[in-house]
């Protein structure tokens, strides 16, 4: 037990000191550069697109489990959008 803690803690110390000896790549240094704010971007469209791709797949997949089909949606959405329209007239 001694020696897991002794070993978390020397992580933790880690973690700690080495980010202060390692700099950033050149490109996140200058962010006024317009080829650095496109890497930038690039880079959160790259982690961004994952999540969209499965929300996508997991949401169609959701909506068949579940017996929806998109005209039933749509036609909620309808629905609901006349009865604001009504209401605001």
């Amino acid at each position: 037990m001694y020696r897991f803690f002794l070993g978390v803690t020397l992580l933790i110390v880690i973690m700690l000191l080495v980010p202060t000896y390692l700099e950033a790549c050149p490109a996140c240094k200058t962010l006024d550069d317009p080829i650095g704010k496109g890497f930038n971007f690039s880079i959160l469209f790259m982690v961004a697109m994952p999540f969209a791709v499965f929300g996508l797949i997991g949401g169609t997949i959701f909506l068949q489990w579940n017996g929806y089909r998109l005209s039933v949606i749509g036609s909620q959405v309808k629905k609901r959008f006349l009865h604001i329209r009504n209401r605001i007239n």
